[in-house]
């Protein structure tokens, strides 16, 4: 496979190697990420295979909407709250997910991880493409994510369709909570701390 070169204003080009199963690295608010459509099943195998990721672990979910996480999972008024305050931004939040969502989103699982990046570019894809899409960071596992088209060609030319020529903004991986539980847990701290979304549900 060639891997495709796409400038940053060629969002059609982007949009359409998403829709057509493939695999394309863009860049987010935080690293670079590998996306492909949350409804295409051979799509999310292939990002599997590319990634060198264990079969069993679901992939977050970027939308560029609440609507988009809806669609897909279930909003409690903690989970409304958060995303008010913080979305689009550096957090992902895991929900419970909707009946009916594709076996391979959740792989089994009972929470679903969903953000919105704060990326013009990368909310700009997402809505061209109209749906979400499952988007793992740029790097094969157990790598370090790429930051910039450079070097997510570096790890992936010839084996996904196409990388947009750009470059990532904090360089640091999203906040992850988790709130399909009582109590809130972290997962992951990025640039939002805990305690600021504490300091939130308790408004």
């Amino acid at each position: 496979m060639k891997t495709l070169l796409i400038d940053v204003d060629d969002i059609k080009k982007a949009s359409q190697i998403l829709l057509d199963g493939e695999i394309l690295a863009f860049p987010t608010e935080t690293v670079f990420g590998l996306g492909v459509v949350y409804d295409n099943e051979q799509a999310f195998h292939k990002l599997v295979e590319a990634k060198k990721r264990p079969a069993d672990k679901p992939f977050t979910l970027m939308c560029s909407n609440v609507k988009q996480i809806e669609d897909v999972a279930i909003i409690d008024g903690r989970a409304r709250k958060i995303i008010n305050k913080f979305m689009p931004g550096e957090i992902t939040l895991l929900l419970k997910p909707k009946e009916g969502i594709p076996k391979w989103v959740n792989l089994g699982t009972s929470k679903i991880g969903v953000r919105i990046p704060d990326h013009e570019l990368a909310l700009k894809l997402i809505e061209t493409v109209g749906k979400p899409l499952l988007v793992p960071s740029a790097n094969p596992s157990s790598e370090k994510p790429a930051l910039n088209y450079k070097e997510a060609l570096d790890y992936f030319d010839g084996v996904i369709a196409g990388v947009i020529k750009a470059e990532s903004k904090h360089h640091l991986p999203s906040t992850i909570v988790d709130l399909t539980e009582e109590k809130v847990k972290l997962i992951r701290e990025g640039d939002i701390s805990l305690e600021e979304i504490l300091a939130v549900e308790e408004e």
